[in-house]
């Protein structure tokens, strides 16, 4: 990362292609509302940018400040004459080593074996892992996303030994004069003629014998190489010839991998004040890719993690804290998922104030077995799908409008059944006979022998209904009329079963007691009807296909 310590102080700004290819308008808001710079040069105003610099001169410049001419070196009346809207910042290397360590958690999710190592370098061993992600080329499209995701730029390269990787991305960072050489290198052959075409100004030690180096004409790694072995270690030490090895691959490098931390909190001060929710998302975006690393070297998933907010004291009232609760039914640790989720969140929120700073705090941390590739999908990975449908549905309009059906112990068919507020996936019930979606419980029934005396009528000749219970309650019984004792819905109607008597809810003051019957008109269609055991009253209560 060439420019971490000034990325490390700069307020958090979007990164080429964060937003390209954005799916809807909350995408292209996001972007807008977290790139103020752009808006002030459609404004016609100075474009804002950023540069490192000590009491006289720039030490970094950012992309923007870059483009119009500012260069490390130059004075900083120069700089600020040249980019009137550039803002000079110093240099913090507390705050550089936290974005350092918080880029290594976010890149935890791609392996568990990641270096800190110098010049602001991360090493990934990545061999493990190099078919889960699709081959190299997809890992480091999937490298390079991350990075951007968490606001850095970076020079990627890769190579079979750690050292080696590390002199091809630093030539990959400056490669003005080598911008036709190869950083993706797979095979040792391949890797050793690549390190011995590069300068030797590259290596670690470089520095400490750069003019040894340059008084015996040593311009690259090759010519290093070649040099007697006893007189680079009588000119140099052993460290030179010990480094060569281990960047050819000829020795062995044992590395110290990055731990993370046995729980997570993580928090980003903005360092400028924002006061709409929605621009929150950019910030926030770095946050839950740490959390995606942090949960996948845990091996775990998350129901819920909470986000707070750190307010500037607008008004004597305004509160200094505030935060925002996010849950979901089903573990996870999709980082795309949960952003989702919470920019629709945040679009829901009204900010009590600016806010000048985030902390991210997962409390709710599970085992989660990711889902794997089967030739058939299996039951379970069609559930979780659902219930990320769900969680995104609730999420959009509210959890309060989504609702799932429940089965209820009671033999009343108004009763059999609820809905209420979805909070995890339907659980399979076992078939049970004689149920359908109308009916739960045991049904406490009793058949007559007889049904009540009826005048015949013709029936066009249609069977029985499959299921004894219609799929389609009405909501409340409809009261109908009678004549000659036959119950009328539009048409007289004739009963075809038996008497299924039902008696229940004396115990909440709501007792019933009904005779049910399947009765079907001359058209031949089916009615779910019952009497009143004491009154005679007739109703329909369903309705069949």
């Amino acid at each position: 990362m060439p420019l971490l310590p000034l990325e490390a102080v700069r307020p958090p700004l979007p990164s080429i292609g964060s937003f390209e290819g954005a799916s809807h308008a909350g995408d292209e808001a996001e972007a807008q509302a977290a790139n103020p710079s752009a808006n002030l040069a459609a404004q016609g105003q100075p474009e804002r940018c950023y540069a490192l610099a000590d009491h006289a001169r720039i030490l970094i410049a950012d992309r923007a400040a870059f483009r119009l001419g500012v260069q490390p070196g130059s004075t900083r009346a120069h700089a600020l004459a040249l980019a009137p809207g550039l803002v000079l910042l110093e240099a913090d290397a507390a705050r550089e080593a936290r974005a350092f360590e918080a880029l290594a958690l976010a890149l935890l999710a791609y392996t568990p074996k990641v270096s800190l190592a110098q010049s602001h370098t991360l090493l990934l061993e990545v061999g493990s892992g190099l078919r889960l992600f699709g081959g190299v080329r997809a890992l480091l499209a999937k490298v390079a996303a991350t990075v951007a995701d968490c606001g850095h730029a970076a020079r990627i390269a890769c190579a079979p030994t750690a050292w080696g990787a590390w002199t091809l991305a630093q030539a990959h960072a400056t490669a003005g004069a080598h911008a036709a050489r190869r950083f993706h290198v797979l095979k040792d052959s391949t890797l050793a003629r690549a390190l011995d075409a590069l300068p030797v100004t590259l290596a670690p030690f470089a520095a400490q014998h750069e003019h040894a180096l340059t008084q015996i004409g040593c311009a690259t790694l090759g010519d290093l190489r070649r040099l007697p072995r006893d007189g680079v270690v009588r000119r140099f030490g052993d460290d030179v010839l010990a480094w060569l090895a281990q960047a050819r691959g000829e020795s062995p490098d044992p590395r110290a991998w990055f731990a993370a931390p046995p729980s997570f909190h993580a928090a980003l001060e903005l360092q400028a004040r924002v006061e709409s929710a929605e621009a929150l998302l950019f910030a926030a975006r770095r946050l839950v890719t740490q959390l995606a690393g942090w949960l996948a070297v845990q091996h775990g998933g998350l129901c819920g993690f909470e986000l707070r907010l750190e307010h500037e004291l607008a008004s004597r009232h305004a509160p200094r804290t505030s935060s925002l609760r996010l849950t979901w039914a089903a573990a996870s640790r999709d980082a795309a998922h949960l952003l989702w989720l919470l920019r629709e969140k945040l679009n829901q929120t009204e900010l009590a104030a600016p806010v000048i700073g985030l902390a991210l705090v997962a409390d709710q941390v599970s085992e989660y077995a990711p889902p794997t590739d089967t030739l058939f999908p299996s039951p379970e990975a069609s559930d979780a799908s659902l219930a990320q449908l769900f969680e995104r549905i609730g999420a959009r309009i509210g959890e309060q409008n989504v609702l799932q059906l429940f089965v209820e112990d009671d033999h009343r068919p108004e009763h059999a059944m609820s809905a209420r507020t979805y909070r995890a996936p339907a659980r399979r019930q076992a078939p049970r006979k004689s149920r359908n979606s109308s009916k739960a419980g045991v049904q406490a029934a009793a058949q007559e022998e007889s049904a009540p005396v009826q005048s015949a009528f013709d029936l066009p000749e249609v069977p029985l209904p499959t299921q004894p219970r219609p799929a389609w309650l009405l909501e409340k019984p409809l009261k109908l009329a009678t004549r000659d004792d036959r119950p009328v819905y539009r048409r007289p109607l004739k009963t075809l079963t038996r008497t299924e008597r039902i008696e229940a809810g004396w115990w909440d003051g709501e007792g019933v007691g009904r005779d049910y019957y399947v009765a079907a008109d001359d058209q031949g269609r089916m009615f779910w009807l019952y009497r009143e055991r004491i009154g005679g009253q007739w109703y329909l209560q369903g309705l069949f296909g």
